[in-house]
């Protein structure tokens, strides 16, 4: 039995279409590894800016290097050569230009600083929806929301509402990129 062009048609995007949800759910499963690292290590270095702010700066310095460093690793075991340097050049220019706009912008207080980068993040997390899938869009938009309610609502609480929730929101967001 022959297929009718109306049947034909309608075989090609069922096909197109499982190819792009296809496409989407691999790349949501590659990136959820690295929100979960980003989690445990918002986790630990808010908890830590919470217990000993004066070493904030120090601590911050650490998790980073350590998330940038482990991030790239993953994205070479999960990819080709090229895309594991082009994740650490963005994360790298992801560094630079929140210290640049920092410097520029200098915040009265940590909590500002504390803030900025997760909005910057959700940004990102919000644009790589749009490109990406629709869970980037609500990881970013939920992490935004949540370091704002903290930022204006729990100020004494801020490091240790972003170690629990903001740190919480990427674990969760990296399980829930895990399902199908």
């Amino acid at each position: 039995m022959a297929l009718s062009r109306e049947e034909a048609a309608q075989a090609l995007q069922e096909i197109a279409s499982t190819e792009r949800r296809s496409t989407t759910l691999r790349r949501y499963r590659g990136a959820a590894p690295h929100l979960m690292l980003w989690g445990v290590l918002w986790a630990v270095g808010y908890g830590l800016t919470e217990a000993i702010p004066a070493r904030a700066g120090a601590t911050w310095t650490v998790i980073v290097v350590v998330g940038i460093a482990a991030g790239t690793l993953m994205t070479f075991r999960q990819s080709d050569r090229t895309v594991g340097w082009r994740f650490a050049a963005m994360m790298a220019t992801l560094v630079v230009f929140c210290i640049a706009t920092l410097v520029i912008m200098a915040p009265i207080e940590g909590r500002q600083t504390a803030a900025f980068v997760p909005l910057v993040i959700a940004a990102c997390y919000v644009i790589a929806g749009i490109w990406f899938g629709p869970r980037y869009v609500v990881a970013g938009v939920a992490l935004a929301a949540l370091t704002l309610g903290g930022f204006f609502l729990l100020r004494s609480y801020f490091f240790a509402w972003m170690a629990v929730v903001g740190g919480g929101a990427l674990l969760l967001a990296g399980f829930w990129l895990t399902r199908d």
